[in-house]
């Protein structure tokens, strides 16, 4: 599975091209992007830092077609993220225009100042850029390593799954003054690592939300990322306990095995194709790409939604709220209770019904009850059937049988009268 050399695409092209190579991340630890497009030089949404680029005008009248599948703008007039923090581990964002965040410093000895890749810059703009899934929410910068493509004898950090895990330990530490809420991991790895689940593990005890990339289809048939003949991949840290992993859907009728892994894992997928977000330039752009990077940090914005409108629920409790409400509830589940769709788990999430539909999760998640929504083309029960009391035979039989009742009562209760 290759590393993305574009992320998105300007909704207005800027005044300076830049050509972007892209590389081959080592041992095939990759950022969850979508595959290199087709001419990245005529690509102006790129992932490297564009010095001078034109900044856009005002883009709010473009449509938002990831987002009107999910009724993202919808759930947005009950809820925008406010009060919530989310952690972006990643390759780092830059503070552009819109975006509330909240630097981590220099984490897993990554130098926060250097912007070899956009990655982080996209997703972060996708949870609360000004486009983004939920805009008042505030953003926790955790870098993790400079480029997918890093030149290590330059002192570039590559993707490890060693820096991811100590990512998630720099915000354990910092949880008693940052108050996370939920973490977002759009990265992958191929193999499992002990260090890297033992630090998910004490994250997610912590009762933060941890979103993670399911994993896109691989670039070439040897990149490591692929399915098993039961359509199950491996892929970390999506796969470990307690992570909701994302996985991506395309528009239409298109499989998303083009575009993804099957991975039984997968909780949920999400749309990803025409959303907004924001470049390492700071320009608004259109995601270009179906890629689980993009799902993952979709859904966390979702959740924090949920989390600003059920402040007092437990993360088992929103994610439930989470898959109970999606484009598709009600998929058949495995013996764990996970839904057994490789491709998207309980299905397409829905950003409004999450918000607004009646359900009753415990606190561990499962769900007690829920009240079905009424459909705006649902047929009125028929109106109640008149009888006749008087007038039909049924009715005489019944009122016959009323008076005789009556009658045979009336003589029981006489009975000690007339002996007297």
């Amino acid at each position: 599975m290759a590393a993305p050399s574009t992320g998105c695409r300007l909704l207005r092209r800027p005044a300076v091209r830049t050509t972007l190579a892209a590389g081959l991340l080592a041992a095939a630890l990759v950022p969850c992007g979508a595959p290199p497009a087709a001419a990245d030089h005529d690509a102006p949404c790129l992932e490297t830092e564009v010095p001078g680029s034109e900044r856009l005008a005002d883009t709010h009248t473009k449509d938002n077609l990831a987002f009107d599948r999910m009724h993202v703008e919808q759930a947005q007039e009950l809820a925008t993220g406010r009060g919530v923090k989310v952690a972006v581990i990643d390759s780092g964002m830059v503070g552009a225009e819109g975006l509330d965040i909240a630097g981590a410093g220099a984490i897993a000895g990554v130098d926060p100042a250097t912007r070899l890749s956009g990655h982080g810059t996209i997703v972060a703009g996708l949870i609360a850029g000004p486009r983004g899934v939920a805009p008042d929410a505030q953003l926790v910068d955790v870098k993790v390593y400079d480029a997918e493509d890093a030149d290590t004898t330059q002192g570039e950090r590559p993707l490890t799954s060693a820096g991811i895990a100590a990512g998630i330990e720099a915000v354990i530490r910092a949880q008693p003054q940052q108050q996370v809420d939920i973490v977002n991991i759009s990265l992958a790895v191929r193999r499992s690592d002990p260090v890297l689940e033992a630090a998910v593990e004490r994250l997610v005890d912590l009762g933060v939300v941890v979103v993670a990339a399911a994993g896109n289809a691989p670039e070439t048939p040897d990149d490591g990322f692929q399915g098993t003949p039961g359509n199950d991949a491996d892929v970390y840290p999506a796969d470990y306990p307690g992570v909701v992993a994302v996985s991506a859907t395309p528009p239409g009728d298109e499989h998303p095995s083009t575009y993804v892994l099957p991975n039984l894992d997968t909780d949920v997928a999400a749309a990803t194709l025409g959303a907004i977000s924001v470049n390492a330039t700071g320009q608004v752009c259109e995601v270009e790409q179906v890629a689980t990077s993009w799902a993952a940090a979709e859904v966390s914005g979702v959740m924090a939604l949920l989390k600003q409108r059920f402040p007092r629920e437990t993360p088992q409790q929103l994610v439930a709220r989470l898959q109970a409400t999606t484009e598709g509830a009600g998929a058949p589940e495995g013996p764990d209770g996970k839904a057994t769709n490789p491709w998207t788990g309980a299905g397409v999430v829905q950003a409004h019904d999450a918000l607004t539909r009646e359900i009753k999760p415990g606190r561990q998640g499962r769900v007690e009850s829920t009240v079905q929504e009424v459909r705006a083309d649902a047929q009125a029960p028929p109106a109640p059937e008149r009888i006749d009391l008087f007038g039909t035979p049924r009715a005489i039989l019944l009122w016959s049988g009323l008076v005789a009742g009556s009658l045979l009562a009336l003589a029981f209760m006489l009975r000690p009268l007339v002996r007297r």
